[in-house]
């Protein structure tokens, strides 16, 4: 974990943070498949908006520093 840590430019926190948000928003987007019967598009869709959502975190990290 140290070593991608280093590799991307983060402390392992910000790192770890990132993994939960991710692992939370796509447990999230099984959820709402699940309860909402989501289609497949809208499904890949949610995925898509998940790694904006991750990566855009990620640039904010970098930036702060």
């Amino acid at each position: 974990m140290d070593t991608i840590a280093q590799f991307v430019g983060l402390d392992v926190a910000q790192l770890t943070q990132l993994a939960i948000l991710a692992a939370v928003l796509v447990v999230g987007l099984f959820v709402l498949r699940t309860v909402l019967k989501l289609t497949a598009a809208i499904f890949r869709l949610g995925c898509f908006g998940i790694l904006f959502i991750v990566a855009a975190v990620f640039i904010l990290q970098l930036l702060s520093n």
